[in-house]
């Protein structure tokens, strides 16, 4: 004989979602921990066991991809505090004067942003992407306005972080509060505001933390480009015929 399933109460059906239910409620999609290199496994524990992890790496190795892999894990896994991802871009085109802009805060931010909504559709939908960024657990900042917060319980995202200046890094290293981590991360040999990639806020947040607890920094050098076989061939091309 089958037993029926008891009925939830009135008062069970209202509860509400706790944070994290909400999360696991949303994210139908779940990816398995598939690396494409070492590099990626490497790269995806050290994201896991730090507070704050500095990177940096070519394109096509996948850093970006399994930081927001990294992130989204930390997210569903009940066991742990994070309950919001935020992404962090510098807006270099603008020169962080965003206020030029056309569109509120947010309608500026999308162009520079667009990247990590991609990969986000990509793990877990565009329909969970838009309920979670909905419900403000998916946030973007702009790092020009974030003196004077503190960023607790949160997972954050900052990339392209090469065209951040020494000045912006220590600001932004400066807001990680109480169970937070901070992912960082962008390509040394590609930025688009200094010549010389030592004056980079990302070349100076690895030289200073490689030896803090808590902070890991990961070079992907030498790393398999698990994109298009082209576009190493490109960036070869790029290496050898400098101006």
């Amino acid at each position: 004989m089958t037993r029926k399933k008891p009925q939830q109460t009135e008062e069970q059906e209202s509860k509400p979602f706790s944070r994290k239910e909400f999360i696991n409620f949303v994210i139908k999609k779940r990816q398995k921990n598939k690396f494409l290199s070492d590099h990626q496994e490497d790269y995806y524990n050290i994201l896991k066991s730090n507070q704050i992890t500095v990177a940096s790496g070519a394109a096509g190795v996948g850093k970006s991809y399994i930081a927001m892999k990294a992130a989204i894990d930390l997210l569903l896994d009940p066991d742990n505090s994070y309950e919001k991802i935020i992404i962090v871009r510098p807006a270099v085109e603008a020169e962080e004067k965003l206020g030029s802009l056309p569109g509120n805060l947010e309608e500026k931010l999308d162009p520079y942003i667009f990247p990590s909504y991609y990969l986000l559709n990509k793990i877990i939908g565009k329909e969970a992407r838009e309920k979670l960024k909905e419900a403000e657990i998916i946030e973007v900042f702009a790092l020009a306005y974030m003196r004077g917060m503190n960023i607790d319980n949160s997972i954050l995202i900052f990339e392209e972080a090469q065209n951040s200046t020494p000045n912006q890094m220590k600001l932004l290293l400066t807001r990680i509060g109480y169970n937070s981590k901070f992912f960082i991360s962008g390509d040394l040999e590609q930025t688009d505001r200094y010549k010389d990639k030592k004056q980079s806020g990302l070349y100076d947040a690895i030289k200073r933390f490689s030896n803090i607890p808590d902070i890991g920094v990961y070079d992907f050098k030498n790393a398999k480009n698990v994109r298009n076989p082209l576009i190493s061939k490109i960036l070869s091309e790029y290496e050898e015929n400098r101006d």
